[in-house]
């Protein structure tokens, strides 16, 4: 398999600094990651983490500070209050701009409490970085640097202020492969969904968009591609006895409104399906239908999504669906990388469950740990002793500190 033809893989590396109650993190991504663990671990704090460097270069860092309710409550607390919090993501893009190879590189910034002209607001972004290169190729990278505000990039021969509490990545979106890389940023999809809007019918704009809450379901079932739209059909109908289609309504009378459908076929009705719309499907249902949608969605298909993030994708299921769903978020994978958080044992019972999938999250001391599966659990799940499903029930993980090289910068600096 040569690299374009492997799963796709946009983020391959995070390290997090002091983001809410992840003190510290370096952790590998691969085209499908689960990450694991009991409540409370710090799960959605890592999702929130990818999601807050979207919201940054996408409507600047103060919304995203904003969104969270202030600095306060982005930085880490325990075991005593940090004075700054750092993200920094290595990733892959897809070979465009003339190139036959991918690209690949590292971007992060740094947010600090602060005073003066620089932290109006008592933060500032204190330090910003990108470095970009095709792999395989000799060609010097496109860089910059952005410290206190000032940049520093060989691209340009003037030098640029930026305004405080504002990210150059932005301002770069139209210019070469920094273009890419914001448009993969900006296109993260972390599916928030909400039953209301997953049962609601929505107008019809156009638009191939799923909303992150669920809205527009009915609109995007309409939209997929015959054979996509079987494929959801067969997987819900895995999860739903005698479901056998998944579909958009007919458009509402007096409105150009449409909603998601699933037919049912039962003993005693007769050769015809039973319809039934949106508001009639239980939650669990309902659910799982956005769940499969937002996976295969068009925008996926079309490579405008490079990541999907959901969390408890088992949510309101029966446990012997997390089967069903599993194989779903591993095949969507192929498509599109995929994080999940998880707390079901349910989702890894099975013997072909892949460990290097998976990311054990824990809380020790109020400080959430992220690491791989330790090495007795693998031993342990590899020589058949116990199942991950197992091993988890009875909180036997310990997550293992990868083994990565670290920059000798104390943080996101190159």
């Amino acid at each position: 398999m040569s690299v374009n033809d492997a799963p796709p893989t946009f983020i391959t590396r995070v390290r997090i600094k002091d983001y809410k109650s992840i003190a510290s993190c370096d952790v590998a991504l691969g085209p499908f990651t689960v990450l694991l663990g009991l409540n409370a671990a710090g799960k959605s704090n890592f999702l929130d983490a990818l999601r807050f460097v979207r919201d940054a270069v996408t409507r600047g860092p103060a919304k995203a500070v904003e969104s969270r309710t202030g600095l306060d409550n982005v930085l880490n607390r325990l075991p005593q209050a940090a004075p700054s919090c750092s993200i920094m993501l290595d990733f892959q893009l897809p070979a465009s701009l003339g190139q036959d190879t991918p690209w690949r590189g590292h971007y992060g910034f740094t947010l600090a409490r602060g005073s003066g002209p620089h932290a109006p607001d008592g933060w500032e972004v204190l330090h910003e970085g990108c470095e970009m290169s095709v792999m395989g190729s000799d060609r010097p990278p496109f860089h910059f640097e952005v410290e206190h505000g000032v940049v520093d990039d060989p691209a340009t021969e003037r030098e640029s202020i930026l305004r405080p509490g504002s990210l150059y990545l932005p301002v770069l979106s139209g210019t070469g492969p920094y273009a890419l890389l914001h448009t993969a940023l900006s296109g993260m999809f972390f599916y928030d969904p909400d039953v209301a809007a997953l049962r609601d019918a929505r107008p019809v704009t156009g638009s191939d968009a799923l909303n992150e809450d669920g809205g527009h379901l009915g609109a995007v079932l309409g939209l997929l591609d015959p054979r996509v739209s079987e494929r959801i059909s067969d997987y819900a109908g895995a999860i739903v006895p005698n479901l056998t289609k998944v579909g958009p309504s007919a458009r509402v009378v007096r409105g150009d409104y449409i909603a998601a459908q699933m037919q049912l076929t039962t003993a005693g009705a007769g050769t015809e399906p039973t319809t039934f719309r949106a508001e009639s499907m239980s939650e669990g249902t309902i659910r799982a239908i956005g769940l499969l949608t937002a996976l295969f969605q068009p925008r996926v298909r079309k490579g405008r999504i490079p990541l999907v993030a959901v969390e408890e994708p088992e949510l309101a299921l029966h446990p012997l669906a997390a089967g069903v769903l599993y194989d779903a978020l591993t095949e969507a994978s192929m498509s599109v990388q995929v994080l999940a958080t998880s707390q079901s044992a349910e989702l890894f019972d099975r013997k072909e469950a892949d460990l290097s999938a998976i990311l054990i999250v824990s809380a020790q001391d109020g400080v959430t740990v992220i690491g791989p599966v330790d090495d007795v659990s693998r031993s342990i799940v590899v020589d058949g002793l116990a199942t991950v499903g197992e091993l988890l029930r009875s909180d036997q993980f310990i997550p293992k500190l990868p083994e990565l090289p670290r920059e000798e910068d104390g943080g996101l600096g190159e």
